[in-house]
């Protein structure tokens, strides 16, 4: 063996020894790829209340494409914190958080859940709107309250604890306002999903007696108060289900509940949101009232009391049909101030792709990707983890029709670059466009997404350049059109080019 060749060796050893591994690669097809945009508190946007209106619409385009980079393919955006709206509401006022003064419109006026809708869809990504659906009030005298607020002209809707204040779920009026905010929003705004988070009853102080009277008057015949208030969830989330499909059945509707829901049933010891926040969504799950689950498993692998590898595993075994998503705390376990296993999410991304019923991962929040103080995991998630694309699962419950595939498709090569031009005479349907591109001698594996070489959103768009500059061959290019539910066309049209040196 030459010196040279034992050099050779022992950089390869040396690297696989450092690194554990070779370089990880993912080609899976379909995979939820999400993103929380925190607006409550100003987590991740807008980065302050006192900025213009252009600097808030230039931050969040800048946000997108950040997140795009990273391989995001669908944006859950916070447009209801505390029964208020970071939308032109015809129920809520302006959020605080927007303009720093409940009920007071941007000025000069831009309507926030408008603009990221426009923009995520350009970057071809679903944007889901996120609604608190409970909360009113946050922390009573942080800011004067709108006349408008609903404690304020509502006050016998509303639960008080210390300095929190909820609506009441045991209400049916109560249950009939969300389903009116929520409708307002799928009739006015073209997003792709409805997304409540965790906050049920309150997590401290727990619920005790402050419902009595509601329960006096609507138990239905329930017996049991905790029996009865996980009723008036579960209640909430089925005819908010039915409100979404009546209008525009295509958009999907989650929920992501706190990641243990009795400790009975994966081994663990944390927070019991069952008994707690009376959430109960494996009845959500049996009864098909959400169309996607979200756990926030937002725990190390082997955390003591709540172990990312025995959830998962659980959540998986008991999603059935509905499709899941895992809620990960990328801006504590991919924190440079972490401490411990610098590779958490990236072990817990792994595990799922190796779970079956596992449809993909949503992270919490956008700061730990668009941040520069997390410019390592932005880098992994795009050299790594996400660094081929992926599309969002396919929903088979979902009926839409499948558009037409494109009927020509014509390929220039000049300067080093592929210029590929297509017609689609059939535009309905049609959301926009995927180029794949393998070898002459390679299958035709339409699943692998490393030959995926560009998602092109718009039914409108025409064309694509590819840069194979000192690329030799003949390669063949296929391109299928996609609807708004990322469901291909049935046969994507085909192209063979060769490239001389």
């Amino acid at each position: 063996m030459t010196k040279k060749i034992q050099l050779s060796l022992f950089v390869s050893l040396s690297l696989l020894f450092l690194y554990g591994c070779a370089p990880y690669e993912y080609t899976g097809k379909r995979e939820m790829r999400g993103v929380w945009i925190a607006t409550v508190a100003n987590i991740d946007w807008p980065a302050s209340r006192n900025q213009t209106t252009e600097q808030k619409i230039n931050d969040l385009k800048q946000e997108l494409d950040k997140l795009k980079d990273a391989g995001i393919n669908a944006v859950f955006f916070q447009v209801r914190t505390e029964c208020d709206a970071l939308y032109e509401s015809d129920y809520e006022p302006w959020s605080y958080w927007l303009t720093g003064k409940q009920g007071e419109a941007p000025s000069p006026y831009f309507d926030p859940l408008k603009i990221v809708i426009e923009e995520a869809h350009k970057r071809g990504m679903e944007l889901h709107a996120w609604l608190n659906p409970y909360r009113a009030v946050k922390k009573v005298g942080d800011y004067p309250a709108s006349p408008d607020h609903i404690a304020v002209t509502f006050p016998s809707w509303i639960l008080t604890f210390n300095d929190y204040k909820m609506l009441d779920p045991g209400l049916p009026a109560v249950r009939n306002y969300i389903k009116l905010v929520v409708g307002d929003i799928v009739r006015k705004y073209d997003v792709d999903g409805i997304h409540f988070d965790d906050y049920f009853y309150p997590y401290s102080p727990k619920v005790s007696s402050e419902d009595s009277l509601t329960y006096a008057l609507y138990n239905n015949g329930i017996n049991n108060v905790d029996d009865w208030r996980r009723y008036n969830i579960n209640t909430m989330i089925a005819q908010v289900n039915d409100t979404i499909k009546q209008v525009k059945p295509w958009i999907k509707f989650g929920v992501s509940p706190f990641g243990i829901v009795e400790n009975k049933y994966a081994g663990t010891s944390g927070f019991n949101s069952y008994s707690i926040l009376y959430c109960d969504p494996l009845t959500w799950i049996k009864d098909k009232t959400v169309d996607y689950i979200v756990p926030q498993l937002y725990w190390e692998m082997e955390h003591e009391k709540a172990p990312y590898s025995k959830l998962l595993p659980w959540w998986a075994s008991v999603s059935g049909d509905v499709h899941l998503y895992v809620g990960l705390y990328s801006s504590r376990l991919a924190s440079p101030r972490y401490e411990k296993e610098k590779d958490e999410i990236d072990r817990q991304i792994k595990l799922n792709r190796e779970t079956a019923n596992v449809s993909g991962h949503i992270f919490f929040s956008s700061k730990s990707i668009t941040s520069n103080a997390f410019k390592d995991f932005s880098v992994r998630l795009k050299n790594e983890l996400h660094s081929h694309p992926a599309l969002p699962p396919v929903m088979a419950w979902q009926n839409f029709v499948v558009p037409a595939a494109p009927l020509k498709m014509n390929a220039v090569y000049s300067g080093g670059k592929v210029k590929l031009t297509w017609e689609q005479t059939d535009k309905k349907d049609v959301s926009g466009y995927i180029i794949y591109r393998f070898s002459a001698d390679e299958e035709i594996n339409l699943n692998n997404s490393s030959k995926i070489v560009g998602v092109i959103p718009g039914a409108d768009s025409a064309e694509y350049t590819e840069d194979l500059k000192g690329a030799t061959g003949e390669f063949n290019y296929i391109i299928s059109a996609y609807n708004r539910l990322y469901q291909e066309s049935k046969k994507g049209l085909s192209l063979k080019i060769k490239i001389s040196g």
